[in-house]
């Protein structure tokens, strides 16, 4: 009798243990993913500048950063001439870089961009794991509105490609249960692929990807 009631102990105990055990690795998730959300949206705040790298950005690292209520620089994106390079203006000095050969840059808007063969692409959520892009292109003669359009990637390293259904299937092949949640969701055309869960704070494409790893 007592050494069933040590193993009843024993069990409890383990028991125990591995509830406290996943509650704590939630609890570190959730602080990973707070101080994730940190650098990308206070690192800069009120400042401008140049990310060379997908590790700058990610680090929060400006170069030729100002803070926009005292300095004043000019981020020339050449857009106009279809130039492949920007232009800086910084401290008096010009320096020109190719769009090609860095990450993007940050406006005093605190807006951050992705350059995209020679394109610069407002990122709308970088701490997520498919990263939404908006891009506003020319008016529309029909409707006389400029045309919103939209675009991920998988990460921020991925290939920038338009926001649809079977785009995203691509992106990920081999995750089925992501591929039917999909289409569960968005199938019938009733909710936008760039829908937000306000609940839970995330675009509900990237809740679902959540979704499809468990």
């Amino acid at each position: 009798m007592e050494v069933g009631l040590n193993n009843i102990r024993i069990s409890i105990n383990q028991l125990i243990e591995n509830l406290n055990y996943r509650k704590m690795k939630k609890m570190i998730s959730f602080s990973s993913l707070l101080l994730l959300t940190f650098q990308f949206t206070f690192a800069q705040q009120g400042e401008s500048g140049v990310y060379f790298t997908t590790q700058d950005f990610k680090n929060g690292k400006l170069e030729y950063a100002i803070n926009c209520k005292t300095e004043k620089h000019k981020i020339k994106l050449n857009d106009f001439l279809d130039k492949p390079y920007i232009t800086v203006i910084h401290e008096g000095k010009r320096y020109e870089h190719q769009k090609k050969d860095i990450f993007g840059y940050r406006d005093c808007e605190g807006i951050d961009y992705r350059f995209v063969n020679n394109g610069n692409y407002p990122i709308l959520n970088p701490q997520e794991n498919i990263v939404l892009y908006k891009l506003i292109q020319g008016v529309d003669s029909k409707t006389s509105k400029r045309t919103i359009s939209y675009f991920f990637s998988n990460g921020l390293d991925g290939s920038v490609v338009a926001l649809t259904v079977e785009n995203l299937k691509a992106a990920f092949s081999d995750n089925h249960k992501f591929h039917d949640l999909l289409d569960t969701e968005f199938g019938s055309g009733a909710v936008a692929l760039t829908d937000y869960d306000s609940f839970h704070k995330i675009y509900k494409v990237n809740r679902l990807y959540q979704n499809s790893q468990k």
